[in-house]
């Protein structure tokens, strides 16, 4: 977390750091502050790499010679004579205003020329800047959508800050994308952004209310810039693993508000899909559209299901109405959980309660493992093509069930002889497919 948000830091506060960075004095934290404040534009990094130069190190070294305490910003005098101290003194706190005036003057140029870029959904260009430029996005990349339709691949975007929307930051950090409260504009409506996975890869969202989702290959969530309403409420697709903030913070403040993700309709089953309500706690959604049937298990906590009916509006807006009561069938049914059971909700809409799920299995993906146990052929077929990024065709009637463990770290050659190994199929690999037979 940032001492400060750097949209709004002042002028002396960045040449602070600016100038405790040439005395190698930057905390982790400050550290932080000043690369994310360096990669929000071109601009910043060249005024401090010019600051960073050879010409101000008379500056610095009179700056160094000085001991300045944290809280009055007091010198420590370094020589015991009483007139050398107050030459030194003022000597010292002369160094200290030109630094901080030079550096602040430089400064007070760039953030009037970036005065408006913080609008709604205002993208912060880096280096090597990952911004979709209006073409086709990438469906084999990391891609966070953002509500104004921008596009930014996670996967080659800088470590730091991408984007500020309204009172909302977002940062990256290797495999995680997460989301800060900032000063700003109040925001006036929902505004959505969608995380999107593709096979191979997973990635981790912190939303704006301090909640986690950890997102399995091939899968998605849709979410807004800010919890401003009544609910907390997010769509997702594939599968995901939520640990959900008892405690929320919206725009500042801690509000108890219920957690709802909507989840997308089976294909083939006229739109039916899932509702799944919590208050604080730890559950795995798996709803791939290959699947038959959706999957909420619970770890930790409670969570109320609901089969629904699902439209999703264009403008990332979830609409959902109950399933058509006079399908007996896909009556709209609702259950409450407890930890270790899992809901499944079939393509008919109907909602079975599972009391002893195998947990285990379940998580393995978030171990990165592969844990199957008695598993038909076509369900762990089904992992391994999300997981490899591979096609899969069966070239004969293969009706085997396997039950075994392996790292997600294996080769798809290692994975694809063990299973060989255990009978009864055949894998021959052409190009990205796997063709399976007797």
């Amino acid at each position: 977390m940032f001492t400060k948000p750097f949209a709004v830091a002042t002028h002396k506060h960045i040449a602070e750091l600016i100038i405790k960075h040439r005395r190698n004095t930057l905390s982790v934290q400050e550290n932080e502050e000043l690369n994310a404040w360096c990669n929000l534009c071109g601009e910043n990094q060249l005024l401090f790499e010019r600051l960073s130069g050879p010409g101000y190190d008379n500056m610095v070294e009179l700056y160094n010679s000085l001991s300045i305490t944290e809280t009055g910003g007091k010198v420590r005098p370094l020589f015991p004579d009483q007139r050398r101290k107050r030459f030194i003194k003022a000597l010292g706190y002369a160094g200290i205003v030109m630094c901080l005036l030079f550096t602040a003057v430089a400064l007070n140029s760039i953030f009037n020329k970036q005065k408006d870029r913080y609008k709604k959904n205002e993208l912060v260009q880096q280096r090597g800047s990952a911004i979709n430029d209006n073409k086709a996005p990438d469906l084999h990349r990391v891609q966070l959508k953002l509500a104004n339709g921008d596009v930014v691949y996670l996967d080659s975007a800088v470590d730091g800050h991408i984007a500020l929307q309204y009172r909302s930051a977002i940062f990256k950090r290797g495999d995680m994308v997460r989301y800060e409260w900032s000063t700003g504009n109040a925001q006036p409506e929902l505004e959505y952004n969608t995380l999107i996975t593709p096979r191979a890869r997973k990635f981790v969202l912190e939303l704006p209310d301090g909640s986690k989702a950890w997102l399995n290959a091939f899968s998605s969530i849709t979410y807004p810039t800010a919890f401003i309403g009544k609910e907390r409420i997010v769509q997702i697709t594939g599968e995901v693993y939520f640990e959900v903030n008892h405690e929320p913070v919206a725009l500042g403040k801690v509000e108890k508000k219920p957690f709802i993700v909507y989840v997308n309709s089976i294909p083939g089953s006229l739109g039916i899909g899932a509702k799944v309500e919590v208050m604080g706690t730890h559950f795995n959604i798996n709803a791939y559209g290959d699947e038959p049937v959706i999957k909420t298990t619970l770890l930790q906590g409670k969570v109320k299901i609901s089969n629904q009916f699902l439209q999703v509006a264009g403008t990332g807006r979830v609409v959902n109405e109950p399933v058509e009561k006079g399908n007996e069938s896909a009556a709209l049914q609702t259950t409450v959980l407890i930890p270790g059971q899992q809901a499944q909700i079939s393509g008919n809409g109907r909602l079975e309660v599972i009391k002893y799920a195998d947990i285990h299995e379940v998580m393995a993906w978030h171990k990165d493992l592969f844990m199957f146990n008695d598993q038909h052929i076509k369900r762990i077929m089904q992992q391994i093509a999300r997981h490899y990024d591979y096609d899969v065709e069966f070239a004969d009637r293969v009706d085997g069930h396997y039950t075994l463990t392996l790292t997600r770290q294996s080769t798809l050659d290692q994975v694809l002889r063990v299973i060989e190994l255990s009978g009864g199929v055949q894998f021959t690999v052409e190009g990205r497919k796997i063709i399976v037979s007797q």
